[in-house]
C-alpha cells in the first residue's frame, strides 16, 4: 500500500522530495511517489531564483518534476485544480493556471504558460515561452514550436502540430459560451503582447 503522510493539509508520500524552503502550497494537494519539487532550473546560464507556489487540490502523480524559476519570473506557479500525471517535467518560470491536464510524459520548456483548462496529451512536448490557450487540447505525441498559435478552444496535434478544428467536447464539458470564449481569446491575446 502507498504510504502518505498528512502535511500542511497535503498527502504527501514518503519518497517524495521536496524543497521545503522555495516552496509556497495550499491544501488538498496530494503529490505521490518520488514526485521532486523545487529542484534547480534546468537554464545552463541562469540561476535559480525566487519561490514555486501551487494552489489547491491539486495532484501531482508519481515521478513528476517541478523546477525552480529564475530571474525571468522568480516564481513557478501552478493554480487551482490541476491534474498531473506521472513523468512529467514543468521547467523554471512556468505557470500552470487551473483545471488543466498534462498526461504522462508531458515535457514543458522553460516559461511555459498553461491556460485554464487545457489538455495536453501524453507525450507532448511544448517549446520554451509559449502559451497554450484556454480549452484547447493537444494530441499525444505533439510538438509544439516556438512560432505555432495555440488559439483558446482548438485541438492541435501532429509533428510539428498544426491548429485542426474546434475543441467542441471540451468547450461544452467546460460550459464555454461563445462569449466567454472571445474574452479567453482576448485575454490570450493579450498575454503574447506582454512577453
Amino acid at each position: 500500500m502507498l504510504k502518505f503522510k498528512r502535511i500542511k493539509g497535503n498527502l504527501i508520500h514518503k519518497t517524495a522530495v521536496i524543497n521545503w524552503n522555495k516552496l509556497k502550497i495550499g491544501k488538498g494537494n496530494i503529490i505521490g511517489p518520488y514526485v521532486v519539487i523545487g529542484g534547480n532550473a534546468q537554464h545552463p546560464k541562469s540561476k535559480s531564483k525566487g519561490i514555486i507556489i501551487v494552489g489547491n487540490n491539486n495532484t501531482f502523480n508519481e515521478y513528476c518534476n517541478i523546477h525552480l524559476p529564475t530571474s525571468i519570473s522568480k516564481k513557478t506557479l501552478i493554480g487551482d485544480n490541476n491534474y498531473i500525471m506521472n513523468s512529467t517535467t514543468i521547467d523554471h518560470d512556468c505557470v500552470i493556471e487551473n483545471d488543466v491536464t498534462l498526461s504522462s510524459n508531458v515535457i514543458l520548456g522553460g516559461n511555459v504558460l498553461v491556460m485554464n483548462a487545457a489538455q495536453l496529451g501524453m507525450n507532448v512536448c511544448v517549446h520554451q515561452n509559449q502559451i497554450i490557450g484556454s480549452y484547447s487540447m493537444i494530441g499525444m505525441n505533439s510538438f509544439i514550436t516556438r512560432k505555432l498559435k495555440v488559439f483558446p478552444g482548438f485541438k492541435f496535434y501532429g509533428k510539428p502540430a498544426k491548429k485542426k478544428s474546434k475543441n467542441l467536447i471540451g468547450l461544452k464539458r467546460n460550459k464555454i459560451k461563445n462569449d466567454e470564449l472571445k474574452l479567453e481569446l482576448l485575454r490570450y491575446k493579450k498575454l503574447i503582447s506582454s512577453r
